[in-house]
């Protein structure tokens, strides 16, 4: 593979784009496609090095092969093809698009600030045909519509500079997009937290502030490995990542994860952030079409604060610990309160037995009266 390709596909990836779930910004371009060329199939079509994956489709399956696939010329010339009938093109004669029907195909390349073409935005039809001049500088603009949107979600509040993963914003975006489209079905969060807080501010103390970002990154290329295909990896705070997986046996994928965090644990060692034995991991399922980000996002969280608080290393979301700490939340934000109003709290001094029956009972329900 010539290096120009390499670095391709490596922008490609850096991007994150590949086997992400749909998404509506990118699925109104290409419904407006397939209508203004009142075309059945349109898509945006990325090359990855043996296939090309649709972001978004209209009319087709998520992806095809690679090999005489339209697609990948636009991608190797950078330029806008139109093909008549492609079973008259010796170039795609007896792909798989021909061989089930498609006739014509227009493309127009979907190209980087940094010069590289991803793939196109492509419109297709089971009839030959060709297009005007302006239909094709339509195509075009759609496809800069595209990398438009590529461009705004990768730099504007959608990528974490530091591990340049999706962050907390994306994440929220695509659990929303997975709620429309697989509304009832049942995903599993695996949060990652790398290290406990304080540990983490003596080592910052001692190695400085760029042992973060060394932990970061070794953490985010180690944690991929263990995903299975197809997951995305979202950094979600300073120490923090988040997957969303298909939903499995909770015992049988928290054996797993143990198993993984000494791989982990060993990956990160060469950071000299002693921090990293504090690894903890919370597992919280939960069901689309119901799903809401931040509560996703806290439930695990919780899982992976008691399994710290717990020694488990790996802990399964629980309600009744939840409900707990939220009990002790409330408390303490409302003596707090009382501690600043003038009628909340009021202290009585009693001589003599303690029996609650010869206590005396605040006058007012509200007040927290303290017996000395």
């Amino acid at each position: 593979m010539q290096m120009d390709e390499a670095a391709r596909l490596r922008a490609l990836r850096d991007l994150n784009l590949l086997d992400t779930a749909p998404s509506e910004s990118f699925d109104r371009i290409t419904r407006m496609a397939s209508q203004l060329f009142n075309a059945p199939l349109s898509a945006v079509s990325l090359t990855d090095e043996n296939r090309q994956w649709f972001k978004s489709r209209v009319g087709c399956g998520p992806e095809i092969p690679r090999d005489k696939a339209p697609c990948a010329e636009v991608t190797r010339t950078g330029a806008v093809l139109v093909v008549p009938d492609l079973a008259k093109d010796p170039r795609f004669d007896g792909g798989i698009l021909a061989r089930n029907g498609v006739r014509f195909y227009a493309g127009a390349p979907l190209i980087t600030n940094t010069g590289f073409t991803l793939g196109s935005m492509c419109v297709l039809d089971m009839e030959p045909r060709s297009v005007t001049d302006d239909e094709a500088k339509v195509l075009t603009d759609l496809a800069a519509m595209v990398m438009a949107q590529v461009e705004l979600q990768h730099s504007l509040g959608r990528i974490d500079p530091a591990s340049g993963l999706p962050n907390r914003n994306q994440f929220a975006e695509d659990i929303d997009d997975m709620n429309l489209d697989h509304a009832g079905e049942e995903r599993v969060a695996v949060l990652i937290d790398l290290a406990d807080p304080n540990q983490l501010a003596q080592a910052m103390r001692v190695l400085g502030p760029a042992c973060l970002d060394d932990l970061i990154l070794t953490s985010a290329d180690a944690v991929k490995g263990y995903l299975q295909p197809g997951a995305t990896l979202y950094h979600v705070s300073a120490t923090q990542f988040v997957a969303v997986l298909a939903s499995q046996g909770n015992e049988s994928l928290g054996g797993k994860l143990t198993a993984q965090l000494a791989g982990l644990r060993g990956s990160v060692r060469a950071t000299g952030v002693a921090a990293t034995s504090g690894v903890a991991v919370g597992i919280a399922p939960f069901r689309l079409g119901e799903a809401v980000a931040g509560d996703v996002l806290r439930s695990a969280h919780s899982a992976a604060q008691d399994a710290r608080e717990s020694d488990a290393r790996v802990g399964l979301y629980s309600s009744s610990s939840d409900a707990l700490h939220q009990r002790r939340f409330a408390l303490i934000t409302g003596l707090r309160d009382a501690l600043t109003a003038t009628d909340q709290l009021s202290l009585v001094y009693w001589r003599g037995s303690l029996a609650t029956s010869s206590l005396p009972k605040a006058s007012n329900a509200k007040r927290c009266t303290i017996f000395c």
